[in-house]
């Protein structure tokens, strides 16, 4: 029997195994939504390890891993920004879905990020993108209490999306 799983901030030195979860998790994820060649482009510059301490150490993102027995399977990243807190980041292998480990991730953040520390509040929701298209992960999202607040466009790199901002008191 696995170990329970062990949930971890992990400081910029490790941002690489972020990357390298992203190459495992995004194609499955998102080669049926946007495309495999869009995924491998977006991949590229959305995980360069550069931009991911660019959000890590500019702009205040914080970053977790999951690890379950001995295997890191998946990961999550999150911010302030007033009173909200934003969900940037969530994802876990396939193979490992289903086992609470995305609810585990977004208690780590709300527990981290329990008291803004510009404002000494707590945040009073969180928030999150999510394409449009992405059914599995709107319907996890709905089922953990999130509601669509707005449908809004993102442009990535050359790429136009729709996302739905959604959002949960807290």
């Amino acid at each position: 029997m696995a170990q329970p799983p062990k949930i971890r901030r992990i400081g910029v030195e490790e941002l690489e195994i972020v990357r390298e979860l992203a190459l495992i998790i995004w194609p499955k994820c998102y080669r049926n939504i946007i495309g495999p060649d869009r995924v491998d482009a977006m991949l590229a510059v959305l995980y360069a390890t550069d931009n991911l301490e660019d959000e890590m150490i500019r702009l205040g993102h914080v970053f977790w891993i999951v690890r379950y027995g001995d295997l890191n399977v998946g990961y999550a990243s999150a911010y302030m920004d007033g009173g909200r807190l934003w969900l940037k980041k969530l994802y876990v292998r396939d193979d490992h879905r289903g086992l609470g480990l995305g609810k585990a991730l977004i208690e780590a953040a709300l527990e981290h990020f329990h008291t803004d520390r510009i404002t000494n509040s707590p945040p009073l929701e969180m928030a999150l993108y999510v394409n449009k298209d992405n059914t599995p992960a709107i319907n996890y999202y709905l089922r953990s209490g999130f509601q669509v607040e707005a449908e809004v466009p993102v442009q990535m790199g050359p790429y136009g999306f729709t996302d739905y901002v959604m959002q949960k008191a807290i």
